[in-house]
């Protein structure tokens, strides 16, 4: 598994895949949801399912959970410098907790 990169299309299905499901997240916003209880919400089905789907795909040992671990971190890094009015902001502090992060994995 970790040694098998997304093609282009797979890679389009999962940002579309994504797309819908924040425009699900849009919606309870507009709803009245509270964002914290969204986002909490999204972290907790995508760690349920990405953890489904890595024990009835076999495993793939400690590499492998890394990977999955790092390509989160990766996108959340990514998305905290995409939406923060100050870029410069996000580089204390939550920077060295993500690298401290990355480097325990």
């Amino acid at each position: 598994m970790a040694d098998e990169p997304q093609s282009s299309d797979d890679n389009t299905l999962s940002v579309q895949f994504a797309n819908q499901v924040i425009n699900v997240a849009n919606s309870r916003l507009e709803d009245g949801m509270a964002p914290m209880l969204i986002a909490s919400g999204l972290r907790h089905a995508a760690a349920n399912f990405s953890a489904f789907v890595h024990c009835r795909s076999g495993g793939g040992g400690d590499d492998e959970l890394s990977r999955i671990v790092g390509d989160f971190l990766q996108a959340f890094e990514y998305y905290l410098e995409r939406h923060s009015p100050n870029p410069e902001q996000n580089k204390g502090g939550l920077s060295e907790l993500i690298q401290r992060a990355k480097n325990e994995i």
